[in-house]
C-alpha cells in the first residue's frame, strides 16, 4: 500500500469557470456530461445469472450487478467518511467493511448546489465505482474519469448515468472506474483553526487513484496501465495529477477535454481570504474554539455559507475560491513551470477542445434570467481585457458586434477562447515542446444533443462538454435517447481512439491516422460529420489571448 458585470458579465464568467459541463437535471448534478438514460440498460439482462462478486484484498466482498455486457460495481468506498475530525482534513484510507458490500445502486454525490437546481448530497462521498467487461478480465487497461463541475459539483456516474462505464467496458474490453471527490468548501477550504490545507477534494483524487493501483488487479485490471480521463475541472485535474508528486506513477496516460490546463492558480492568500469569508458567515470567527465551531457546523450551514450556486471563481477576477491551488506540498507549483522544469515526465497525451466552448454559459445564464445586452457585452470586454493587460476596447475589436447575430454570440466568442480554447491550445504546445507525446483534438460536430429543451433563440453548435456523450456512447437525448446514424459513426470514432490510446498509447487505427503534435506543425484531428485532420485550431483567436499581462 502507499502511504498515506456589473454583476451581468460576472455571471457569465462565473458560469463559464463554474460549469465544466451542463446544467443538471433537477434532480442530478451533471456537470461531467450530458446523457439521458438509455432505456436498453434498464432491462435486466435476458439470461439470469448469478451476481458478479469480487474478493478486494485487505477490504472485503463486493456484489455487483451485471448490465449491458458488463459488470458493474458501485459505491466502493475508498475513503472513510470525511465528517467529524475528519472534514477538511487529508483523506483517509477506508478499512475493511463487514460481510458482503452491496455495490448495485451508484453511491450518492457529495455535498453541492448545483446552480439554480437547488442542493444536493452529503458528506459521507468518497466512493468509486467499477465497470468491468463480463466475464472478468485478466491484465484489462483500465481507465478512470474525473467529472468536472467546477470542483463546486458534479459525481462520477451521474443520475442519469451518462458517464456510466459499462457500454465503453463491454465493447473494448477495459475497465472504467470513476470517482466522488469533496467539491466546494468541503474540499477546498483553507483554514490554519482546523489545519485544512485547502486542496483535500483533489487529495482524495490522489487516493482514488491510490485505490485503483493496490486493488484493481482485483477486478481483472492491469494496475500499470492506467489512464486518467477529465473533462473540464476535470480535464484540469488530469493536468494537475501530472504536476503532483503524490500522483506520480499511479497512471501511464493522460486525456484532457476542456480542461484549461494553462490556466493560473490562485494564490494561497486569495484563497485564505475566501475561506475568511466562510468562517464569518458561519459565526465562528468569534467562537470560543474557531475548530469545533467549524466541525459542528451543518452540512447544509456550510454548504449554504459557502454560496456554491454564487460565489464562483470568475474569469475577471483572480480568485477562484473553491478550486485547487499551489500548496507546495500536495500541488507545489503552477502547471506551466512543472512542464517547463521537466517535472511531469513524458506522460503521453490527448488534449482537446471543442469549437464552440463559450455557447452553453451564455445559454444557461439566460435561462437562470440574465440579460445578455450590449451593457454585458461592454463590461466583459472591459474586464476580460484588464485579465490580460489590455484595454476593453481592444477586445471589442477583436469581437465586434456587427460579425455576430447578437451580443449573446459575441460574449460566447470571448469566453469560449479566452476561458478554455487558448489555455487548452497553449498547454498542448507546452506539453509537446517538452517531452509529452501529445495527440490534440478540435471537436466541431454542430449538432450533438443537449438534455435542457432546445432554446431556438440561442445555437449551441459544438458546445462546452457535447463531446462526452460520445466518449461514452450515451445520447444527451431526453426525448429519443438513441444516437442517429451519424452520431453512432461520431461515437465510434471517438470512442474508439479513446480507448485505444487507453489499452496501448496510440489512438489510430486503419480509418484514423492521428498525427503526434508540435506547434510548427500545428496539426489536429477534427471530430465531425467526418473525422479528418486539420490544422492551426483558434490559432488567429489565441494569439491575441496568449499575452502576458
Amino acid at each position: 500500500m502507499r502511504p498515506n458585470l456589473v454583476l451581468a458579465p460576472v455571471a457569465l464568467a462565473s458560469l463559464v469557470v463554474a460549469c465544466g459541463d451542463p446544467a443538471p437535471t433537477p434532480d442530478a448534478s451533471v456537470l461531467d456530461a450530458t446523457s439521458a438514460p438509455d432505456a436498453a440498460t434498464e432491462t435486466p439482462d435476458a439470461f439470469e445469472a448469478p451476481p458478479p462478486e469480487v474478493a478486494v484484498e485487505g477490504l472485503g466482498t463486493v456484489r455487483g450487478i451485471r448490465e449491458n455486457g458488463a459488470r458493474s460495481f458501485y459505491a466502493i468506498p475508498y475513503a472513510e467518511p470525511p465528517i467529524g475530525a475528519l472534514r477538511w482534513q487529508s483523506p483517509v484510507a477506508h478499512g475493511a467493511w463487514e460481510g458482503t458490500l452491496d455495490g448495485t445502486s451508484k453511491p450518492p454525490a457529495c455535498a453541492q448546489s448545483a446552480l439554480s437546481f437547488g442542493a444536493l448530497g452529503q458528506e459521507d462521498c468518497l466512493f468509486l465505482n467499477v465497470h468491468t467487461p463480463d466475464p472478468a478480465p485478466s491484465n484489462a487497461p483500465v481507465m478512470v474519469w474525473i467529472h468536472g463541475g467546477a470542483f463546486v459539483f458534479g459525481e462520477g456516474v451521474q443520475t442519469d448515468r451518462g458517464t456510466r462505464g459499462d457500454l465503453i467496458a463491454a465493447a473494448h474490453g477495459a475497465i472504467v472506474v470513476s470517482m466522488n471527490y469533496r467539491l466546494g468548501a468541503f474540499g477546498f477550504f483553507v483554514n490554519d483553526a482546523t489545519e485544512s490545507s485547502g486542496n483535500a477534494g483533489f487529495e482524495d483524487q490522489i487516493l482514488a487513484l491510490e485505490w485503483v493501483h493496490d486493488h484493481i488487479a482485483d477486478f481483472g485490471g492491469d494496475p500499470s496501465n492506467v489512464t486518467i480521463v477529465g473533462e473540464s475541472a476535470g480535464g484540469l485535474s488530469v493536468c494537475l495529477h501530472l504536476v503532483a508528486p503524490g500522483s506520480r506513477g499511479l497512471f501511464q496516460r493522460a486525456i484532457t477535454e476542456s480542461g484549461l490546463c494553462d490556466s493560473t492558480l490562485s494564490p494561497r492568500e486569495d484563497r485564505v481570504s475566501a475561506s475568511n469569508d466562510l468562517v464569518h458567515a458561519l459565526g465562528c470567527d468569534t467562537a470560543a474554539d474557531e475548530a469545533s465551531c467549524l466541525r459542528d457546523a451543518t452540512m447544509e450551514s456550510v454548504r449554504d455559507a459557502s454560496g456554491l450556486d454564487g460565489v464562483f471563481g470568475t474569469l475577471t477576477s483572480r480568485i477562484r475560491p473553491w478550486w485547487p491551488y499551489v500548496d507546495g506540498a500536495v500541488i507545489p507549483e503552477q502547471f506551466r513551470d512543472a512542464v517547463l522544469a521537466g517535472h511531469t515526465g513524458t506522460v503521453p497525451v490527448i488534449l482537446g477542445w471543442n469549437r464552440d466552448e463559450g455557447t452553453l454559459f451564455v445559454d444557461l445564464a439566460e435561462r437562470s434570467g440574465t440579460t445578455v445586452d450590449e451593457t454585458v457585452y461592454h463590461s466583459l470586454a472591459t474586464s476580460l481585457g484588464a485579465s490580460i493587460g489590455v484595454d476593453g476596447t481592444m477586445v471589442e475589436a477583436q469581437y465586434p458586434l456587427g460579425d455576430y447575430p447578437d451580443p449573446g454570440a459575441a460574449i460566447a466568442a470571448m469566453l469560449g477562447h479566452s476561458a478554455l480554447a487558448c489555455p487548452s491550445r497553449r498547454a498542448a504546445a507546452l506539453l509537446s515542446a517538452n517531452g509529452h507525446e501529445t495527440h490534440v483534438y478540435h471537436f466541431e460536430f454542430p449538432d450533438a444533443a443537449f438534455q435542457l429543451v432546445a432554446r431556438p433563440e440561442r445555437e449551441l453548435g459544438a458546445f462546452h462538454s457535447a463531446e462526452i456523450q460520445f466518449v461514452f456512447g450515451r445520447p444527451a437525448r431526453l426525448s429519443r435517447p438513441r444516437f442517429t446514424a451519424e452520431e453512432q459513426t461520431l461515437s465510434d470514432a471517438m470512442q474508439g481512439a479513446w480507448l485505444r490510446f487507453v489499452t496501448d498509447g496510440d489512438p489510430s487505427d486503419a480509418s484514423l491516422a492521428w498525427p503526434s503534435y508540435d506547434a510548427t506543425s500545428d496539426q489536429h484531428v477534427i471530430f465531425d460529420r467526418t473525422v479528418a485532420t486539420g490544422t492551426a485550431a483558434d490559432r488567429e483567436a489565441c494569439t491575441f489571448w496568449d499575452r502576458t499581462p
